[in-house]
């Protein structure tokens, strides 16, 4: 089975003009988004290192990013030594992390050699903001995030003159799609090639069906492995392009899993059982919830979390039993009608995740819910 990594020792000879850009080199574009390039680029939106330079800086700052399941490392280490990538040049990189204003939002612009531009948001981090923030689109049309990303792309398209493509895994595939659509009409008409969103959760419905995101739908690839659990999440309107996984469950969502057959992701017959029936489960349980409600479970759990001082899920992991007794804590504060939404849903993840679930915080609370709290049992 192939995987990403295995697409550039098979590609990476390969420039452009002999292998046109596809949606593997999208996912990869999406990837590198997650380096901590800072004291390495600007946010200057022109080029600015090659990223086989980018790779001997970073190994040489020693920089360390193997708390992510993603951690992209290995990518950039093959990538930066191959003909494809290692001439690519990068700019504007920003990584942006404001708890006042919920925000967690990096970027990266990578310049091809045939004069096209890439603009790669990064999905969510290790930060508790940035959770946050993702369980902000079930609530809020509009994030400070997504205001941002439009920024970016504003400032990419003003400041250079090339096609654009937009990409992005996770979070960072919700950005592209948000500011591809929200950026100004002639960049998007004119200047935007391709917007690749990568597992990536949708918009609220209200939103989903405007037409600034309808317009860019036709540009739009979405791609989800076959049991994704994020990418499923809110709406998109647009019909998703199922893809093959080495791994299970909520494993899915790392993009070094997904398998890569040629220039493309080998196709799945259909989405799994457990993702069809967590597609159901979430959306019956946000559709039962008001906005105020919504709002309230959000800043209830995440209030209770930054209370305690971790700012980052390692933080959390260190101690997932306190942690744990402090969400439930938040919970049981809550209206009962909406603590029994809340649980109900968490008794049916623990259902569908089972042995799958990677995270010790997740099952801690789990378990400690599904055993602590009224109505916890069925």
């Amino acid at each position: 089975m192939a995987n990403i990594l295995d697409y550039i020792d098979w590609r990476g000879d390969l420039n452009l003009r002999d292998a046109p850009f596809n949606e593997v080199d999208g996912l990869i574009m999406a990837e590198l988004a997650y380096l901590d390039l800072s004291g390495i680029l600007t946010d200057d939106s022109l080029p600015q290192m090659s990223l086989t330079e980018v790779c001997e800086r970073y190994l040489a700052l020693g920089i360390d990013q193997s708390m992510l399941i993603n951690n992209p490392k290995p990518l950039l280490l093959k990538a930066a030594k191959c003909k494809r990538f290692g001439s690519l040049m990068l700019g504007g990189y920003i990584n942006h992390i404001d708890p006042e204003r919920e925000l967690q939002l990096a970027a990266l612009s990578l310049f091809w050699e045939d004069g096209t531009v890439c603009a790669a948001f990064r999905g969510t981090d290790d930060s508790i903001v940035g959770w946050r923030e993702d369980f902000n689109f079930s609530y809020q049309d509009h994030t400070a995030g997504q205001a941002e990303a439009v920024t970016y792309l504003n400032g990419l398209a003003n400041a250079y003159s090339g096609p654009i493509r937009v990409c992005g895994h996770s979070k960072g595939g919700n950005f592209a799609v948000y500011a591809a659509a929200f950026c100004d009409s002639a960049v998007r008409e004119k200047r935007i090639l391709r917007v690749y969103a990568n597992d990536a959760p949708g918009f609220r419905k209200e939103l989903a069906g405007t037409p600034q995101i309808q317009s860019i739908l036709g540009k739009t690839a979405v791609i989800i492995p076959e049991s994704s659990l994020i990418g499923i999440l809110l709406s998109t309107k647009k019909e998703k392009k199922i893809i093959r996984s080495s791994a299970s469950g909520l494993e899915q969502h790392n993009p070094f899993t997904w398998q890569v057959l040629g220039p493309r992701f080998e196709a799945a017959d259909s989405r799994s059982a457990s993702s069809l029936f967590m597609d159901e489960t979430l959306h019956r349980w946000l559709d039962g919830l008001n906005e105020q409600q919504r709002a309230d479970f959000v800043r209830a759990i995440f209030d209770s979390i930054e209370s305690s001082g971790a700012l980052t899920l390692h933080e959390m992991k260190t101690e997932p039993v306190a942690t744990a007794n402090a969400i439930l804590s938040a919970v049981r504060q809550m209206d009962p009608e909406l603590q029994r939404s809340a649980f109900a849903t968490l008794r049916k993840l623990a259902a569908a995740g089972g042995g799958t679930l990677r995270d010790e915080l997740l099952s801690a609370l789990l378990r400690r819910g599904i055993d602590i709290l009224p109505g916890g049992r069925d």
